[in-house]
């Protein structure tokens, strides 16, 4: 049996990549999207945290910043717990330039070595989480 590693989702969005880049990386758009609070240290090494009422707050590292194209990071999917004491998944975006605005790429891996128990649980709260969030994301940059 195949397990399950990568959430991925694909959207155009109508406005310059440039703007995009900013609601990802900088915490007062991401704030309005992601979560209602939270921090990021955009280098690679630095912490990141989002927090949502009633749902704590998720721990992470910046993997990678290639600003306007490429922004990664690992984060904890144990809320409250620091990201090197949980279980980790790797979340990427990737921004490309269109004639339509940005094509905006989510990948999140690593769900495969995460322990059976929880595996599946993360993997269907993250694809539906996923769906929600970037949903809201092109709301908040298509206004």
């Amino acid at each position: 049996m195949t397990i399950q590693d990568t959430i991925e989702r694909q959207l155009l969005i109508a406005v310059p990549r440039e703007r995009v880049w900013a609601a990802l990386t900088e915490v007062e758009h991401v704030s309005e999207w992601f979560g209602s609070e939270g921090q990021i240290d955009l280098r690679p090494g630095g912490a990141i945290t989002f927090g949502w009422p009633g749902f704590g707050r998720f721990h992470g590292v910046v993997v990678d910043v290639e600003a306007p194209r490429r922004f990664a990071y690992r984060w904890c999917l144990d809320r409250d717990t620091p990201v090197d004491e949980g279980a980790t998944t790797l979340v990427e975006f990737t921004l490309e330039e269109a004639p339509e605005g940005t094509k905006l790429r989510l990948v999140e891996s690593g769900f495969a070595s995460l322990p059976e128990g929880v595996r599946d649980r993360h993997l269907a709260d993250n694809t539906r989480g996923w769906q929600e969030e970037l949903d809201e994301l092109v709301k908040h940059l298509e206004v």
